[in-house]
């Protein structure tokens, strides 16, 4: 009877070592105690983001919420700002006749950039091509070349009195002619003033400029408006356009933002690549 007690036991410790579950794998992606590789690496560079937004709203003495967008509509406006960034950051960095082709392979993307620039324009303590129509305003039967025109106001305000030949990339009214600004459709010697404002963005600043000279009568005006950081040297960029065949008239600083320069044709182009030409590009930050 012993023995027989004793195979019962035996067997029945086996099968309860049988029976007992078999320890299963971890996997890291369905435990909720381990961390998956994948998903630690991106959780800590959300984790930097949001440290980094925090920091923002603590240095402008708001609070995190506040730079969230809260509503679809602000979602889309800050994709829209993204691409604007990206559009005008392109035309910078390419010659003009790059920038022609890119808006031909998309023509929205002409409306974006331009969308944009009239949403940062309302930024500004004011907008240059006023200042150039209020001092314009007075004068008649003038030939105006606007060259990288945008929405053509210089046409709007004194096309009444004068003639505005309106001049950009892509054409969206029928009075703008598109074109690459460093080779237009008008004749030798045929205007009285050429208008760059805020649009010498090209690689190519001194084709803009020789196409100025080409275009304008003797004596005539050539009108630059820009920012003012994008000047490294003011004097070096003045002597490379009197290299051009202008003679420097006069300089306007409109609220320690924008430049206005006036220069005079006087006689031939002396060197078609002068240096000091090259601006800084005008980049918009992020918001």
């Amino acid at each position: 009877m012993a023995r027989v007690r004793r195979r019962t036991k035996v067997a029945k410790n086996k099968e309860s070592v049988e029976d007992k579950p078999k320890p299963v794998e971890a996997k890291a992606q369905n435990l909720p105690g381990v961390q998956n590789p994948i998903k630690k690496k991106k959780n800590k560079g959300q984790k930097k983001k949001f440290l980094k937004l925090e920091a923002k709203a603590a240095e402008l003495g708001v609070t995190l919420d506040s730079l969230l967008p809260k509503t679809e509509d602000e979602m889309l406006k800050r994709l829209e700002g993204g691409h604007f960034r990206y559009i005008n950051e392109q035309l910078y960095m390419k010659t003009s006749k790059e920038a022609k082709k890119m808006f031909e392979e998309d023509p929205s993307a002409f409306d974006q950039y331009h969308a944009g620039y009239r949403d940062q324009a309302k930024k500004w303590p004011l907008n240059p091509v006023n200042v150039i129509i209020q001092q314009l305003n007075k004068r008649k039967e003038l030939v105006i070349a606007d060259m990288g025109c945008g929405d053509a106001k210089v046409a709007e305000c004194l096309g009444h009195n004068n003639t505005v030949h309106s001049f950009d990339l892509v054409s969206k009214k029928p009075n703008v002619v598109a074109c690459d600004m460093s080779h237009v459709p008008l004749e030798k010697g045929t205007c009285d003033v050429v208008i760059f404002c805020l649009s010498l963005m090209g690689t190519n600043t001194n084709e803009f400029l020789r196409e100025a000279h080409r275009i304008l009568k003797t004596d005539g005006v050539l009108k630059i408006a820009e920012v003012c950081s994008r000047f490294g040297n003011v004097r070096a960029f003045m002597r490379g356009v009197g290299k051009m065949g202008f003679e420097f008239v006069r300089s306007k600083t409109m609220q320690d933002y924008f430049v206005l320069f006036d220069f005079k044709k006087v006689g031939k182009i002396e060197h078609k690549r002068p240096t000091g030409l090259e601006l800084k590009p005008c980049m918009y930050k992020k918001r």
